[in-house]
């Protein structure tokens, strides 16, 4: 085998270990953050059941020492209201009916029937209300029973007691599970944390030829990038820097190469020349033309495409879920019998999925299908789905393809939400010059693979060769 060949290969398995690591630390700190919210549900749920059960044990006691003439009047008031309740269809389907017969027979007869239906719907609720009366009849108000107040002053007091020990009770039994399970996760993480830095050491020697590859503040490189298709020349000696935390946009007429980049750069192609140099999670620069298309997202790097990719019978929450499948630690063994670990993981990765949705805006569509909303909602949904991955980068390709005005501002306002909360960088192709103009911070135009300008918005617009790849002129008077 060829010694260069087999140190890659070396070099490959050492980053499935310490991305394997990685994976676990991240894992255990979210086990001990879902164990508390487990517990906490838990807990309220015992504490709700105790109210539950203290008034019923108090209702009694409160009726005994509440007087008669009170008693009597909230019995009747709450029976009434139910009763009004069930006349409201009844009520509805008269009005339906008055408004047909006016419409055949004319108005006169149309409020003579609304009439004489409402009439005895009213005549029911009035011999309803007076056999209240007669049951729960108004009676002089009486003196307070002291002896059935005292009691029941008691028993709330008791009841009370008895929820605050309860209380510190819950709170003793979560702090103790937490203290245990934070000690033993904490061992877990010495060794795990020791073997990274170890790896990451390695790694860092290796990947050290490369820190000339990208200045501070830069997170890829791309140098002389060319992808020829028998003699098509798709990508042509192209070259740009993007920094870390911008939102930097690639535009260009239909052809001009732009979808051919992103795969180059993700690796569904093979770049027939060039240099890709990304800076991944841990810090160090690595040349992804080494990696395979299925391990690209493990470095950070994430992606959406023109069309959109929903599983259209399962919630967003799951279609979503389907995002973090590259971090699972649990294995087939896991999957099969479906243990403990992989259900803590999917309420790991469940509550993540929440978190997205409702930092969105997009929590009301969590168990909705995606067959049922629309197109702008289901692209916010594709956008929040890249973030289950902890993304460094997220490639958006043509992200207000098919939105309206409407719906292309409210992505305006998502992308850059996604930038700040979320600590990531995003690249997007996109045709929409609105977007691109008040999304982006450094814009590239590019023209059959080649280069026509970069810089600012401001300054691309202004430039002759942009103006005259999209507008057929050079934009002097």
């Amino acid at each position: 085998m060829d010694l260069n060949l087999k140190y890659k290969m070396g070099v490959g398995r050492l980053v499935k270990k310490r991305d394997r690591l990685y994976d676990k630390l991240t894992y255990n700190t979210r086990y001990l953050e879902i164990l508390g919210k487990k517990r906490d549900a838990r807990n309220h749920k015992k504490l709700q059941m105790h109210d539950i059960e203290a008034k019923k044990s108090l209702l009694p006691l409160e009726m005994q020492a509440t007087p008669d003439a009170i008693v009597n009047c909230e019995l009747r008031t709450e029976a009434l209201e139910e009763f009004a309740k069930k006349q409201i269809m009844p009520r509805r389907a008269v009005e339906q009916s008055a408004k047909r017969k006016a419409s055949k027979q004319g108005e006169v007869a149309g409020q003579a029937y609304r009439e004489q239906k409402l009439g005895a719907l009213d005549k029911q609720l009035a011999d309803y209300e007076k056999q209240l009366l007669a049951k729960y009849p108004d009676v002089e108000e009486a003196s307070v029973n002291i002896a059935a107040v005292k009691s029941y002053e008691e028993a709330t007091d008791n009841e009370t007691k008895k929820q605050y020990d309860l209380e510190a009770r819950l709170a003793k039994e979560k702090a103790d599970v937490m203290t245990a399970a934070n000690a033993k996760i904490a061992l877990k993480n010495a060794k795990l944390k020791t073997a990274l830095d170890a790896a990451n050491k390695q790694l860092g020697q290796h990947y050290g030829s490369n820190k000339a590859k990208l200045k501070d503040g830069q997170i890829i490189s791309i140098k002389n990038m060319k992808m020829y298709f028998s003699g098509i020349k798709a990508v042509d000696d192209l070259s740009f820097d993007i920094k870390e935390g911008d939102i930097f946009g690639l535009i260009g007429p239909n052809g001009a190469g732009k979808t051919t980049l992103f795969n180059c750069i993700t690796q569904f192609y093979k770049a027939t020349e060039g240099e890709i140099y990304y800076r991944d999670r841990f810090g160090n620069i690595i040349d992804l033309r080494n990696y395979q298309s299925h391990d690209v997202a493990r470095t950070g790097i994430v992606r959406t495409f023109q069309n959109l990719a929903m599983v259209p019978l399962i919630p967003v929450i799951d279609n979503l879920m389907i995002g973090a499948h590259v971090y699972y630690s649990s294995g087939i063994f896991h999957q099969l019998f479906r243990t403990k670990k992989l259900r803590l993981e999917e309420t790991a990765n469940r509550a993540n999925a929440m978190e997205v949705l409702e930092r969105l805006n997009l929590t009301r569509y969590a168990y909705a299908l995606p067959m049922n909303l629309s197109y702008g909602v289901l692209k916010k949904v594709e956008l929040a789905r890249t973030l289950m991955s902890k993304p460094r980068m997220i490639i958006l390709d043509e992200p207000a393809a098919g939105l309206n005005d409407t719906e292309t501002e409210e992505l305006i306002g998502v992308i850059r939400k996604v930038r700040s909360d979320f600590d990531c960088t995003i690249f997007l192709v996109e045709h929409d010059m609105n977007l691109v103009m008040n999304v982006c911070d450094t814009v590239c135009a590019i023209s059959f693979g080649k280069m026509l300008g970069i810089g600012t918005p401001e300054e691309v617009q202004k430039n002759p060769l942009v103006q005259q790849a999209y507008l057929g002129e050079d934009g002097s008077e």
